[in-house]
């Protein structure tokens, strides 16, 4: 049954919208409670009807971007299509739901991947991984039945690929974050994600650049969405 749509929720929703572009612009750290409100013309007590506090509206942020990912992962686990199809479909389908803003990523990313934000991204982590290393699984089991992949067990081996996509996206966020004006090639970060890329073909058993997505252009595109960062000419 489809939910009803209640005010409630759209204010809820029209916190989020705004957050989203705030923290693109602003940052996290720069995005006051007063400053979302004045934004949407409504009081503080609108806003903690909804959050407890800042932070609970960032992990709403945060689920309301796993729920995106989870409806699209969903189809293409529904699709009739070849393992390696539906596993490269797989990874452009979270890479969309990133790249919807990426400055509002690349800024929550800044965030989470300090230090005293430790304990926060290992929970964000780990409610990513519980909706979606089972769904790895799935299609990775099915490229082991057709033939596609060389392995033994399906579970233990998404396991291990959704680990590497992490260290996959530390590597590649850090440089685009730190950057504080600094020169990035688009290459540089070509040259991390086939190195991580093989390195998940070797552990399901795939053929070599059967899961190879990007090119300059697409990190191109995060360049430009990173503040203060000098762009080198493709």
């Amino acid at each position: 049954m489809t939910k009803i749509r209640t005010r409630s929720d759209s204010r809820k929703e029209e916190f989020l919208d705004l957050a989203e572009k705030l923290f693109a612009d602003l940052g996290y750290e720069n995005t006051s409670v007063d400053r979302l409100t004045s934004g949407l013309g409504v009081s503080k007590g609108a806003f903690y009807h909804h959050f407890r506090s800042k932070s609970d509206l960032l992990d709403a942020a945060l689920e309301r971007m796993l729920l995106r990912a989870e409806a699209q992962l969903e189809e293409v686990l529904a699709a009739k299509a070849p393992a390696t199809e539906k596993l490269r479909n797989f990874i452009l389908s979270l890479e969309a739901v990133k790249s919807e803003n990426r400055k509002s990523s690349l800024q929550i990313g800044k965030f989470l991947l300090q230090d005293a934000n430790a304990i926060l991204l290992g929970r964000m982590r780990c409610a990513a991984r519980s909706r979606f290393v089972p769904m790895l699984a799935t299609i990775i089991e099915q490229g082991a039945l057709e033939g596609e992949f060389q392995l033994d067990n399906p579970q233990l081996v998404a396991r291990i690929v959704w680990d590497i996509g992490e260290a996959m996206d530390d590597a590649l966020a850090r440089p685009l974050i730190e950057a504080a004006g600094n020169r990035i090639e688009p290459g540089e970060l070509l040259n991390i994600y086939n190195t991580y890329t093989l390195a998940i073909e070797r552990v399901i058993g795939a053929p070599e650049k059967s899961l190879y997505l990007a090119d300059d252009t697409i990190f191109q595109s995060w360049i430009e969405a990173t503040p203060h960062t000098k762009l080198v000419g493709l």
